[in-house]
């Protein structure tokens, strides 16, 4: 096993999120992953214990890389790991910092081109193991996150009944209906459980629609970071949303997860976990979220998903994820 290894990725966190379980092979290989990334999502990476420690992507020594003249402090950084891999699209960005750390970077697009009909995990397995980075592109177990030590004995993310529900994405493209929504929150309510509306700041302008409900408007929960959104999902039972970095992290961690796709490919993006469920009808229409720059006129993909199939959906998951702990 090989000593230390630094992960480097600029994206977002559905494109950090979606490659956790490639974080885990690594770990097979490597005694200490860092990552250079943004500063949340760093810390959620820590705490969930796929990352030994992180460095902010900000952070001005960072950039300094393009300058011409790196901070000594991201050079230091640089050479104190025995491998790099950096997920990035960019050859000039993987020359400077080769050139900086004076060995060869890894470097992995962070996802295929929108063309090729593979799922990105199974993409980044590939590459890695090309590489020789770990020793084949099997997927890890689906259970990892239940099983860490402050996990074991809780069952804190297999019981109570609330569920969040999250009408958000990272764009309004890949948004069900929030009267869709809405709907799915009563019958959810009527049912005996317990459904809480989730918004991320970016997504403000949605609880209007739930506000005018009394019996929602109590129930909307406002997180303005990862850690909050962590909290939440630790005390949490299953989980209702779009396709977005959210319902990544809420399937990665376990809990019964149902994820409506619409224009992106579930293919290509269905989220890893033990207990997910994905949502697109059967069409003609082919994903083009990552192709085209504007929604079809009819969105069929989006329309053909009612708030019954979500419900059933999510019913069925739920009594599978009891009876497998049972």
């Amino acid at each position: 096993m090989q000593e230390k290894l630094l992960i480097i990725h600029q994206g977002a966190i559905g494109d950090i999120v979606s490659i956790f379980p490639a974080i885990i092979r690594l770990k097979e290989r490597f005694r200490i992953i860092d990552a250079v990334c943004k500063k949340s999502i760093g810390e959620l990476a820590s705490s969930l214990h796929l990352t030994d420690k992180f460095y902010p992507v900000e952070a001005a020594y960072f950039s300094s890389v393009f300058s011409g003249k790196a901070d000594p402090r991201i050079t230091d950084i640089l050479r104190s790991y025995d491998e790099i891999i950096l997920f990035s699209y960019s050859k000039e960005l993987e020359d400077v910092l080769s050139g900086i750390a004076c060995r060869k970077i890894y470097r992995i697009p962070p996802r295929p081109d929108p063309s090729h009909e593979i799922h990105v995990l199974s993409y980044i397995l590939d590459r890695l193991a090309e590489n020789e980075l770990i020793p084949d592109a099997i997927r890890p177990e689906t259970d990892y996150f239940a099983r860490l030590p402050e996990q074991k004995g809780t069952r804190s993310l297999y019981t109570g009944k609330k569920i969040l529900i999250h009408p958000g994405s990272g764009s309004r493209r890949k948004n069900w209906p929030v009267a869709n929504f809405i709907k799915i929150f009563g019958e959810l309510e009527t049912a005996g459980m317990n459904p809480e509306i989730m918004l991320g700041p970016a997504e403000l302008y949605l609880s209007e629609a739930f506000a005018v409900y009394p019996s929602i408007g109590s129930k909307i929960n406002i997180l303005s970071d990862l850690s909050d959104l962590m909290t939440m999902l630790k005390q949490t039972f299953g989980f209702i949303g779009n396709d977005s970095g959210i319902s990544h992290l809420a399937a990665f961690t376990g809990m019964p997860t149902v994820v409506i796709f619409g224009p992106s490919s579930p293919k290509r993006w269905k989220p890893f976990g033990r207990s997910v469920a994905v949502l697109r009808p059967e069409t003609d229409c082919k994903p083009c979220f990552e192709t085209g720059k504007a929604d079809c006129k009819d969105m069929i993909c989006l329309e053909g998903i009612t708030p019954e199939m979500v419900i059933n959906a999510y019913l069925k998951i739920k009594r599978n994820t009891n009876e497998s702990f049972s």
